[in-house]
Parts: C-alpha cells; structure tokens; sequence
C-alpha cells in the first residue's frame, strides 16, 4: 500500500473560487464583538462574516440594509420568545 502524495478529492476543500489574500485587521474590541455575534448568529468565521458585510453594503443602500437587519433581529427576537413560550 503506497502512502503519501497526491489523492484525486484529497484535501481541505478551497473555500472560495478565486486567490485569497490575507490582511491584518485592527479593530476596537466593541466592534470584534459586535463581529462575532454577527458571525456566530449565522454560523460564519470571523473572516466570512466580514465578507458576508462588505457584500450587504454592496448590495443595498444604507437605509434599506439597517431595516433589513432589524427586522431579521426582531424575527429572530420573535421566533426565540414562541420558543419559551
């Protein structure tokens, strides 16, 4: 039996399509937390959730990307008090 080398589907598969490129980000710890419940609440990495961002802002103009969190944070609120109900 051969060990070693290259295995056809071996391997972490590449998250994304193109070249990644790594950055050092420096950020005050109120807005690392904010980060990460933004992450954690939708199962993402630190480094998704701030691509996941950087696409909303693309997307959408301010106003209507602040409403659209809201009301996903108050459907969330919601769905969580139906829970403990």
């Amino acid at each position: 039996m051969s060990r070693g080398g290259f295995r056809q589907g071996a391997g972490r598969k590449k998250e994304y399509t193109e070249p990644v490129k790594k950055i050092l980000l420096g950020l005050p710890e109120s807005v690392l937390e904010e980060l990460d419940q933004f992450a954690e609440k939708r199962k993402l990495s630190r480094p998704k959730a701030v691509a996941e961002l950087l696409k909303l802002v693309q997307e959408k103009p301010p106003s209507v990307q602040l409403k659209s969190v809201l009301m996903d944070e108050l459907l969330e609120l919601q769905n969580e008090i139906r829970k403990s109900q």
